[in-house]
């Protein structure tokens, strides 16, 4: 994929598709820097039929007791670690971001990581950007589809292991400095809109769960948004880091014998609502 090819954007042409459709890299945060590119982004959903998101959005929050979904932990977080660990991450939470880790030490370990890396960016926007993007496209009424469902979302946070939740959660508040940087950097990436090193990225930042959380579901979801760009012409967002390399969903889209086309995506500021 060269440089001029490392959009976030792409037009899908083939002929077992009727019509042509587009797939964008998203990210779930209302950062400024994310919204760089809405005009462009608009007249796509315009020109298609349906816009398919990872899940359906409002599955999320039609979803009763999500948290009873999910494995709970048998201990709280303070009983997981030795007391001089849990309170040096306790004192650096509550300096970085306010926030008070005894508040959330019985939630599993991976919703406080998630729960950080939100607090970590800002918040210039009201919705995220692919609420946006959902939000949009419902008032032109276009068709909304998940390419996952939530249900299979949940699934694969309860086959994360216990202990590398734990693990990770204590990397990230005790390197907390690094990580903060980590997340600047992918955000800069983003706002660039290189797709490459996006992927590389959150590879790494998988480490040894990046089977579970990237590649498995890359070939699941290029099956799926293959069947759904059969079918109508679809907008997919997902995931900015599900799109490049070598067990991305464009390469197996690709396979497929999909036509990829990198769209310019012109940068303007974003008017908050």
């Amino acid at each position: 994929m060269g440089h001029k090819k490392r959009s976030l954007l792409w037009k899908l042409e083939g002929d077992l598709l009727p019509v042509p459709s587009f797939i964008f890299g998203t990210m779930h945060v209302r950062d400024q820097l994310a919204f760089g590119a809405l005009d462009t982004l608009y007249a796509c959903i315009d020109s298609c039929e349906a816009l398919a998101t990872e899940f359906r959005l409002e599955d999320m929050g039609n979803a009763s007791g999500m948290m009873q979904v999910l494995r709970q932990p048998t201990q709280t977080l303070d009983q997981y670690y030795r007391p001089k660990v849990y309170q040096k991450m306790r004192r650096m939470l509550r300096k970085t971001l306010g926030l008070e880790l005894d508040q959330l030490k019985h939630l599993p370990p991976f919703f406080v990581l998630n729960m950080i890396n939100e607090q970590l960016m800002a918040k210039d926007m009201p919705l995220s950007l692919d609420e946006q993007l959902s939000a949009y496209a419902a008032a032109q009424d276009k068709v909304l589809l998940g390419v996952e469902t939530f249900a299979e979302q949940l699934a694969i946070l309860q086959k994360i292991p216990q202990e590398e939740q734990l693990k990770s959660l204590r990397a990230m508040l005790t390197q907390f400095a690094r990580h903060r940087r980590q997340m600047k950097t992918i955000g800069d990436l983003y706002a660039k809109g290189d797709a490459i090193k996006i992927y590389k990225a959150t590879r790494k930042g998988a480490g040894g769960l990046r089977k579970l959380l990237l590649f498995d579901r890359n070939r699941i979801m290029a099956d799926r948004i293959f069947d759904i760009c059969q079918s109508q012409a679809t907008f997919v967002a997902i995931g900015a880091g599900h799109l490049a390399g070598a067990k991305g969903v464009l390469r197996y889209l690709k396979q497929k014998g999909v036509r990829l086309s990198p769209i310019l995506m012109e940068s303007r500021t974003p008017v908050k609502n």
